[in-house]
């Protein structure tokens, strides 16, 4: 049976597995090579990665057309690419000691957790096949991934090591909206987050979550909203949040405000983050108008909601 290697709690070290997506293993047509994919749907009873052969173009340099192989669709069912379809190849250079730098688009920073590690292993365990490949540097437009423990992937910190990647748990702040009235509760809370995660990413993703006490308070945020990126550039935190969140606007307009400031007061009260301001975007695109309120621009926080 296929080799399937496991990601458990967002390891970086991804145990064998003695199960397989195609179910028997089968000999690879000439000049195949496993090209690695997240596990999908039934077949994901724990975060993994299966393989399925592929052949290069013969025209193209090799490197390149196994990474962009990884960001296409596969042919295997069960199986899907481990990054969003708005993550770009840029290049792929083989420098010394063997280490190849592989440079992909701004959107694969706003990876993180279990999703980066996933993907971070379907790229260097199909780019470690080639013969003079020893290690995966991976960049975001020719920057390191600033959360990223491990910044040269080796096949064998993913296959031979079991540890897994340690968490920190932080005190943050969260805000949601009251039931009762117009105003925010603040909730004092203790996030976990993994080492390779952002503590913006982190406190969003608590966020999103809802409240763990319930007490006082009401769930705005529209269902099936997610979290596609975040990131922290002088003062100014920026989170990309799915299409559900304009799609599920509340339609009251006061509503639509505090459901805005809570994500904007949640992520400036993190004094260690030192943000002044959250600029919000949805599926990439800055929102002119969310119930009356100029999301286009940076946003402050208005502590005044919480007292």
């Amino acid at each position: 049976m296929n080799k399937r290697l496991m990601a458990i709690l967002c390891a970086l070290a991804l145990p064998l597995s003695g199960c397989g997506v195609s179910g028997g293993e089968t000999l690879p047509p000439e000049g195949a090579y496993k090209v690695y994919y997240a596990v999908t749907g039934k077949q994901a009873t724990v975060r993994s990665v299966d393989y399925e052969y592929r052949i290069p173009d013969a025209d193209a340099e090799t490197a390149s057309a196994l990474a962009r192989m990884v960001m296409t669709a596969p042919e295997t069912y069960g199986l899907s690419s481990p990054v969003r379809p708005e993550v770009h190849f840029r290049s792929a250079e083989l420098e010394e000691d063997g280490r190849l730098h592989l440079d992909l688009s701004e959107q694969y920073g706003g990876l993180s957790g279990i999703d980066l590690t996933i993907a971070n292993a379907c790229f260097t365990l199909t780019l470690c096949q080639l013969e003079d490949v020893d290690s995966v540097y991976i960049t975001v437009e020719g920057e390191p991934i600033p959360y990223q423990t491990l910044q040269l992937l080796r096949e064998s910190d993913l296959v031979l090591s079991g540890a897994e990647e340690e968490t920190v748990t932080i005190s943050a702040t969260l805000y949601f909206p009251w039931a009762g009235g117009y105003g925010l509760a603040a909730e004092q809370r203790d996030v976990v987050k993994t080492e390779s995660e952002g503590v913006a990413a982190a406190l969003v993703s608590a966020l999103l979550a809802g409240s763990q006490s319930g007490d006082g308070v009401r769930r705005l945020m529209p269902e099936g909203t997610q979290l596609r990126s975040v990131t922290v550039e002088n003062g100014v935190c920026t989170v990309d949040l799915s299409g559900e969140f304009l799609s599920g606007m509340p339609e009251v307009a006061a509503d639509a405000r505090l459901l805005i400031y809570s994500l904007v007061n949640t992520v400036c009260a993190m004094e260690s983050l030192e943000v002044q301001s959250v600029q919000l975007l949805v599926e990439g695109q800055r929102v002119p108008d969310y119930g009356g309120v100029n999301a286009a621009v940076p946003l402050e926080p208005d502590f005044t909601l919480a007292q």
